[in-house]
């Protein structure tokens, strides 16, 4: 349990290791992909910066004229892993890759006919909507005129006969030839009106005849294009997987070069430095010993820096990171609040719904919109507008995202309305519990009261555990005050309301020495000042009575909706009106449903229960590495085993 609710423990490490085993060590942290390499902190004489490779530029220069190459080839399945012995292997391999100017060649080639198609298939549509014309298309030339194909427009066609334009009629578009000194006002008419218009080439022959002619050379055009793909197919399967391997090494020999920068070192020793998930100290020591040969020498560093912060979710819940990256990264020695999230969010969530109908409706959303996140359509029937405008607020993956986090809440909402007998606010009449009912709005608000109590004093918890670990034993304390604060503030309100306080009464003794000494406490650790906040966690517990409010406002909204509908049957024609109602108030309340418990839902986590125990601003871990597809790892060619 302590795994998933603390970040990794990380330890910072120090590397030492010959100048000369640098490249392969390097490569061989590339690919573990476990230490985080940070500017060296050693302050010793001697040290200075490794100088870095003369090779960078040429590196470079070969890696984007290699990203280009790959990107102009078809993707094969991918072959056996191909292994570079060496950085000069590499550059050798790809200054004898005999494929450059063939491909160049045909990609240009490709390029021009692409171009080329298009003008005619542009030219090809605007001769078909000409086919009711059927004289020679050179008479709508000459020295003096000038010609266009317009879709009809009354309006626009009555304003061009006044500059003595000629008018062609066909059935949706017609030819306006107009005088040559006319064409200026023809054009302030076309941006007046913003009619459909065409500029018609000039032409010779009749246009079947011209439509034939450029069919002709569109079929030339695509078998031209159909040669080029299949020389680009064969010369792909042949060189892609090889391309691809020498710009995935070089990709990571630059990589390497740029981490060179971060080094310090002597004539011939080089420091690495960087953090890394205590349970990988090992893995590392393995492998570098293996890849130098027992040269180098690593030990941890005792530091009082914070680390980087990475999460250690288990993979079903991990997505909920999103909206604890979205508050805010905790910081490596805080606790993950994301597993309390994950559970917590739901229940909010499907609680203040509380309709079984609403509950079916955002289960069905949220796994449509899923599929459709990873099952994207060719052609979209939502409205580019509407599209649009989500797409601006939120990514694909976001709502992959939130899709996933609806669908626990849902399933909740659903179990909640049985329970309730809500099905879009129309009820089944079978024995359930009565939200509306003094005893039902009683027991529900007493309910919200707990979980306040619950939340916040788990995030007191929360807080003393952080402090402690991290050694601030007054900031614990004051945790402790706190808590013992909200406890009897709880005990002496429950007194209260039942009438049951009393100084003779143990509980009601008990309440108020809690009190007390929490305040005295609190006094000690946080100085008198702090006391004003106890109106706060007051105010925090009694905050998640809005769970009960937005129940409330759901169930009312729907009951409001129905009443107006059923008050309309046996009208006549009122029910129309009645079946309007109904459906634009259902549809009203179902977007108030998803939004409004969303966001009560999280700010009460994020404020309420936060505010108690993280501050965030975590930087997050990362590791030197990247995945090989193509190329054969350091680790692999040395027979080390990578643990997954």
């Amino acid at each position: 349990m302590s795994e998933i609710i603390l970040p990794a423990k990380m330890k910072k490490i120090r590397i030492f290791v010959p100048k000369s085993k640098l490249p392969k060590t390097l490569e061989a942290l590339h690919d573990l992909g476990v230490l985080q390499i940070e500017p060296i902190t050693l302050n010793l004489e001697g040290l200075k910066n490794v100088e870095a490779s003369q090779l960078y530029n040429t590196v470079n220069e070969y890696y984007r004229k290699i990203k280009g190459l790959e990107s102009l080839l078809v993707p094969v399945e991918r072959k056996e892993k191909i292994n570079f012995s060496s950085l000069n292997e590499l550059l050798d391999k790809f200054k004898s890759l005999p494929i450059f100017e063939t491909v160049m060649n045909l990609a240009q080639r490709e390029q021009d006919l692409k171009s080329k198609l298009k003008f005619n298939s542009d030219t090809l549509d605007i001769l078909k909507k000409l086919s009711f014309y059927k004289d020679d298309l050179s008479y709508l030339w000459g020295e003096n005129v000038y010609s266009i194909l317009i879709k009809n427009d009354e309006s626009f066609l009555s304003e061009v006969k006044k500059i003595d334009a000629a008018i062609i009629p066909g059935g949706e578009y017609s030819i306006v030839v107009v005088p040559l000194n006319k064409e200026s006002q023809l054009g302030d008419l076309l941006r007046k009106y913003k009619v459909e218009s065409y500029e018609i080439r000039k032409f010779e022959g009749t246009v079947a005849d011209n439509i034939k002619r450029i069919e002709d050379e569109i079929n030339k055009i695509n078998t031209e294009l159909k040669e080029i793909r299949s020389e680009i197919q064969k010369i792909s399967e042949d060189y892609y997987n090889l391309v691809a391997a020498i710009r995935e090494q070089l990709e990571i020999e630059l990589r390497k070069l740029e981490v060179v920068s971060k080094l310090l070192g002597t004539n011939t020793i080089a420091i690495i430095e960087g953090w890394t998930p205590e349970n990988n100290i090992t893995r590392i020591e393995s492998a570098l010993n293996q890849i130098t040969e027992g040269s180098m020498l690593m030990f941890t560093v005792e530091t009082d820096e914070t680390p980087p912060t990475l999460l250690n979710n288990p993979k079903k819940i991990s997505f909920f990171e999103f909206f604890i990256r979205f508050y805010s990264l905790p910081q490596a020695t805080e606790i993950d609040p994301t597993l309390i999230f994950a559970i917590v969010f739901p229940i909010f969530f499907g609680f203040m719904i509380g309709d079984a109908g609403y509950g079916i409706i955002i289960l069905v959303l949220s796994l449509w919109l899923i599929h459709r996140v990873d099952h994207p359509p060719k052609k979209s029937h939502i409205p580019k507008a509407i599209s649009r405008f989500i797409l601006s607020m939120m990514s694909r993956r976001s709502l992959k995202i939130l899709g996933k986090a609806m669908l626990p809440g849902a399933i909740i909402s659903i179990a909640l309305g049985i329970l309730f007998d809500n099905y879009f606010g129309f009820q089944l009449n079978y024995p359930h519990f009565e939200v509306l009912s003094s005893f039902g709005l009683m027991k529900l608000l007493l309910f919200s009261g707990y979980v306040g109590v619950a939340m916040v004093d788990l995030g007191l918890v929360f807080g003393f555990i952080v402090n402690f670990r991290n050694g601030h034993m007054r900031e614990a304390i004051g945790k402790i005050g706190w808590l013992l604060i909200a406890m009897g503030i709880v005990i002496l309100g429950l007194q209260v309301l039942r009438h049951q306080f009393s100084t003779g009464n143990i509980s009601s003794i008990a309440s108020l020495v809690m009190i007390i000494a929490g305040l005295g406490i609190v006094v000690y650790a946080e100085k008198f000042q702090a006391l004003l906040e106890v109106t706060t966690i007051i105010s925090h517990i009694l905050s998640y009575t809005r769970l009960v409010g937005i129940l409330l406002a759901s169930v009312t909204l729907a009951l409001v909706f129905d009443n107006i509908f059923e008050g309309t049957m046996g009208h006549g024609l009122m029910i129309i009106f009645g079946i309007i109602i109904l459906l634009v108030g259902q549809l009203l309340n179902i977007v108030i449903a998803i939004f409004e418990p969303g966001i009560q839902g999280a700010r009460l986590i994020y404020v309420e229960f936060f505010s108690k125990f993280y501050k965030g601003n975590g930087k997050e871990f990362k590791p030197f590495g990247g995945k090989r597809s193509f190329t054969l790892s350091s680790l692999e060619k040395n027979g080390f085993q990578e643990k997954q």
